[in-house]
Order: C-alpha cells, then structure tokens, then sequence
C-alpha cells in the first residue's frame, strides 16, 4: 500500500513539473507588405453611398486601422460622366450624386503617391452596370419549427424546437435584374408598466421559461429626488442579420420569372427572448426590409464570403485566397489591392407585424407608408413614441 501511495505522488508531482512547462505556443506569422483595402458601396440613396480606403495590419497588429486620405476618387460612366467624390475625414469619401440605371460604372481612385517608382498609384475597378430599383411582389409569413441548440435548466447543451413564422418574398426576375441582397431590421416593441400603480396593470408579464436568457431586472431607471412618479415605457429592442449575406437570384436551369419564397428572417412565438427583462411586455414587430438590386459579379463575391464565414475547417472548405475583389492597380498591375466596387440599386420597405402566439392565431400584417428614423434600441415615458404601430392603426 505504501509503495502504491508512492508511486502515485512520484506521478502527481511528474505531473505538476510537466504542466508548469508548458507555454503558449505562437505560431510564427510573416509581416507582410501593407496594401490597399477598398470598401465601397455605391446605391442611388446619398446617404448610403461611401467609399472607405485603408491599409491592411499585421495579424498581431493592436494599431488603429490606417486610412489613406488624399486619394482622388471617381465614379466614372461611360458615358464620360465622372463624379468625384468628397472626402469627409481621412480615408472616407462619399459621392454627391448617384449613378443612372443602365448606365456602366468603374471606380477610380488616383493621386495615391507610390516611393518606388516615384510616380502615383491608380487603381480602377471593373465596369460595373447600375441595375434598375428593385421591387418585390409581396411579403407575407409561413410557419416554421426553428431546431437551437440551448442550456438546459441543468446548464446542459440541448436541442430544442422553436416554433414561429417565417417572413418570406417574392421578387420578380427581369434580363435587367435578376439578383438581389437583402438587409433587415426586426424591431420588437414592449411595454414596461410598474407595480403598484393604477394604469393597466395586466400588462405586468411574468412568465416560467427555462429557455429564456434574458437580464432579470427592472428596466426602469430608479426614481429620482425630483420625479417619483411611476411610468409607463414604451420601448424597443432590434434585431439584424449580421451573420451572413441574404443574397438571391435565379436557380440554376430554372426559368422561372420570379424568385419565390425567399425567406428573410424567422420571427419565434416567445418574443421574451428578444427582450431584456421579464417586466417588459412584447408589443408585436416593425419590419424595415432594404433590398438591394446587384449584378451577377456582386452576387458571385458575397456568395464565396458566406462560404468563408460559414467554413468550420474542414478539408475542402475554401481558403481565403480564392475570394478574388474587381479593383487593379492598373499602373503596376503586380500590386494586391483588397476590395469590391460593389454598386446596387436600393429600395426599402416597412411593415408591421403581429404573429400572434401560435400557428392557431391570425397573423396580422401591414404595410407602413411613415419613415421614421427609429434607433436601434430604447423608450419613451408616458407616452409612446411616433413610430408606435398597433393592430388598429
């Protein structure tokens, strides 16, 4: 027994020696030269059009991008139009008027000062045609059975059936635009009225759910010297699409004239889990849907990203050297430049929405005519904000 005891701490202690050894291993990575990034995003809304110019840093780099002001940047038609674009602080530009549909595009951008060769730099990016405005023939909800994978009561990883209803469009598909990508705002409303108070007070919600992973505390901020009236708020929390790209287009072979029962978002029955409190009342949806009209080259590149963004590592996942931008550097062709010349048409669409809370209950839909700029998150005391839409009106 003595020599087992013995044995045993020997293989503790070898243990405890091997474990103090051990050192976080860094990989070596080579410092390559700097190049150009270009972000671009040209629409005909003004106030989405930019252009961000900036140089790429080291894998292990903690310092603040670098962007490049100064630069001379174009849109330029074939038309022979050129717009040049302002710069509104170091490395961000943004054009003053926006392209014409049907019109072919590249961007330019010069006056980029190149100390090996002594002269200036120019990249130009391909032509790319600027697509009609976009359109979809109706929007409308499909019941759906989502599968998320959640702790349990146990904090145990499980997998559960999330029911709730699908928003789903249909968009038509013409010779001149037949892709798409879409960007969506959910903004969930609620209602938080205090204990004690005299106002309505059925709207307190309280309910038993294992599944829930939100902050248990009062949203209300705490009376102060001055206001010790208790109030209702009116609030509202966002949802977006921040994993991958929603892009669209025609199936391969199909001739179908219109692209059907493309979902955007999947909406579950148990909307506390979109709030951060139980005292806060869900209140029914505002959808904000941007949909965007892109050539077949902008739908290509945004598809191989989502193949970047979605690789888990296996052995014929795609590497990052095969997602290719349309830019060039055309003075030194040799040089890499990083970035899309991505230029879409742009029209957006606002409803409201009430699923209910089963597939039993009617689905309430609505289309707004009213844009209001709405954050994305926050509330209003007493009285709802202007945006505030119920099912009556």
């Amino acid at each position: 027994m003595k020599k087992l005891i013995a044995i045993f701490t020997e293989l503790v202690l070898i243990s405890l020696l091997l474990a103090g050894c051990e050192e976080q291993y860094k990989p070596p990575i080579a410092v390559m030269p700097q190049v150009l990034v270009v972000d671009s995003h040209v629409t005909n809304d003004l106030n989405q059009n930019y252009v961000l110019i900036s140089k790429t840093r080291s894998f292990y780099s903690t310092n603040a991008i670098e962007w490049v002001g100064g630069a001379k940047v174009e849109l330029v038609g074939e038309n022979f139009k050129i717009a040049t674009a302002r710069e509104d602080s170091p490395g961000h530009y943004a054009f003053l008027t926006v392209p014409e549909a049907g019109i072919k595009y590249k961007l330019r951008i010069s006056k980029l000062y190149n100390v090996i060769s002594n002269i200036d730099d120019i990249y130009e990016s391909d032509y790319v045609t600027m697509p009609p405005v976009p359109s979809i023939d109706s929007l409308y909800t499909t019941p759906k059975i989502e599968k998320v994978v959640r702790m349990n009561g146990f904090g145990v990883p499980q997998t559960f059936e999330s029911p709730g209803r699908e928003i789903d469009i249909d968009a038509p598909i013409t010779p001149e635009l037949n892709y798409y990508r879409f960007n969506y705002r959910a903004i969930i409303q609620w209602k938080y009225t205090p204990s004690g108070t005299k106002w309505d007070s059925t709207l307190v919600y309280t309910p038993e759910d294992t599944l829930k992973h939100a902050i248990i505390q009062a949203v209300a901020p705490p009376p102060s010297k001055i206001d010790t009236t208790a109030h209702i708020l009116y609030g509202w929390n966002t949802i977006t699409n921040t994993d991958q790209y929603n892009i669209a287009g025609p199936k391969e072979f199909s001739t179908s004239v219109k692209l059907e029962n493309h979902p955007i978002v999947l909406l579950t029955y148990n909307p506390t889990q979109y709030l951060d409190s139980v005292q806060q009342k869900p209140y029914n949806w505002i959808i904000i849907l941007d949909q965007y009209g892109i050539s077949k080259e902008s739908y290509d590149f945004h598809d191989k990203l989502n193949r970047q963004f979605s690789a888990d590592g296996t052995l014929f996942e795609p590497v990052i050297s095969q997602v290719y931008g349309n830019i060039q550097c055309i003075t030194d062709p040799k040089k890499i430049v990083m970035g899309f010349f991505d230029l879409n048409s742009y029209s957006q669409y606002r409803y409201y929405l009430n699923i209910g809370a089963s597939d039993e209950n009617p689905v309430v839909l609505r289309r707004l005519t009213k844009f209001y700029d709405i954050p994305d998150r926050g509330y209003k005391r007493t009285n709802p904000p202007d945006f505030w839409e119920t099912n009556y009106k």
